[in-house]
C-alpha cells in the first residue's frame, strides 16, 4: 500500500513523504518512496502504538499514531488504503 505521510518529532521538526506501508508480524512495515522522509526503513512493533485517531483534513481522510515519541499522520490517498490501516490500526488498539 502506498500513502502520504508526515513524521512530526517535537526534537528534529517534521519529516514527508510518500511511503510504501505493510502490516506483517505485528509490525507496521514502511519504506521512503520520495519526499523527505530521512530514512529508508522504519519499523514500527503494533504493541506500541498508541493515540490512534482518525479525522479529515482539508477533505481528504487520516489517520494518527504516535510511537516512539513521534506522531505519525498517513493521509487517505485512494484505492483502499485508508481502510487497510483503519482495519489494522484498530487491531492494534484491540489487541
Amino acid at each position: 500500500m502506498f500513502a502520504y505521510i508526515q513524521i512530526i518529532d517535537q526534537n528534529s521538526g517534521v519529516n514527508y513523504g510518500y511511503v510504501s506501508f505493510k502490516f506483517s508480524n505485528h509490525n507496521l512495515y514502511i519504506s521512503a518512496l520520495k519526499g523527505i522522509v530521512n530514512t529508508d526503513k522504519i519499523t514500527v512493533p503494533i504493541s506500541e502504538i498508541t493515540n490512534v485517531d482518525e479525522d479529515t483534513y482539508y477533505g481528504w481522510n487520516r489517520i494518527k499514531f504516535n510511537y516512539n515519541g513521534k506522531r505519525f499522520i498517513f493521509l487517505y490517498s485512494g484505492y483502499g488504503e485508508f481502510d487497510y490501516l483503519k482495519e489494522n490500526m484498530l487491531e492494534a488498539v484491540m489487541d
